[in-house]
C-alpha cells in the first residue's frame, strides 16, 4: 500500500513537472548575455581588376569598375592612393596607366592616409553613375559622372565615410572602353 501511494505521488509529481514545462508564462525570460560583435577580417592585399570580369563594351560598367577598384585602398599596405589606380590598369588607356604607374610612391600620402594606416584601416569604395548631364557619347568617346562613396573602417570600428564625384573620359579602343582621363570634382 505504501508502495502504491509512493508510485501515485511520484506519477503526480512527474505529470505536474511535465505540465509546468509545457505551460507558457507571461513573465519575460532571463536575458542571455550578449556576445561581443565579431571582428571584421580585413584583407592583407587587394586584387588587381580583371577586365574579363566586366563588360568592357559598356562604358558604364568600365567606369564603375574603375572607380571601385581605384578608390578601394589598404593604407597599411598600399604606398599611396595611386596604388588603387594601378590595380585598375586593365581598364585604363595605356598612356594613362603608364603615367599612374610612374606616380606610385613619389609623394607623401599625407596625414589622413598615415592615420588610417596606423589604425589598420581599409578604404572600401562603392560607385554609381551620377545623373548629372555629360556630353553625348560617340562611337569613340564617352563621358561619365561617377559618384564614389568611400567607407573607412578597421577590424573593429567605423572610422569615416566620404563622397566624391569623378568626371571620367572613356575612349573606345578596339571595341573596349578604357578610361583615358579623370577629374575629381
Amino acid at each position: 500500500m505504501i508502495r502504491r501511494a509512493l508510485t501515485s505521488v511520484t506519477a503526480l509529481a512527474l505529470v505536474a513537472a511535465v505540465m509546468a514545462g509545457c505551460s507558457s508564462s507571461s513573465e519575460e525570460s532571463t536575458p542571455q548575455p550578449t556576445e561581443t560583435a565579431p571582428t571584421k577580417v580585413l584583407p592583407s592585399t587587394l586584387p588587381t581588376l580583371d577586365a574579363s570580369t566586366i563588360d568592357t563594351s559598356d562604358p558604364d560598367a568600365v567606369a564603375i569598375a574603375f572607380a571601385e577598384t581605384s578608390y578601394t585602398l589598404l593604407p597599411g599596405a598600399d604606398p599611396d592612393m595611386n596604388a588603387g589606380m594601378v590595380r585598375a590598369a586593365a581598364v585604363l588607356d595605356p598612356k594613362l596607366a603608364e603615367d599612374i604607374r610612374g606616380q606610385v610612391g613619389r609623394s607623401s600620402p599625407g596625414y589622413e592616409w598615415n592615420r588610417w594606416a596606423q589604425a589598420g584601416a581599409m578604404v572600401d569604395a562603392t560607385a554609381a553613375i551620377d545623373t548629372q548631364e555629360v556630353p553625348p557619347q560617340t562611337a569613340l568617346e564617352a563621358y561619365r559622372m561617377v559618384r564614389v562613396t568611400q567607407t573607412v573602417e578597421n577590424s573593429t570600428r567605423f572610422i569615416a565615410r566620404r563622397q566624391l564625384v569623378l568626371l571620367l573620359t572613356l575612349v573606345n579602343i578596339d571595341g573596349e572602353w578604357k578610361v583615358s582621363r579623370l577629374t575629381q570634382l
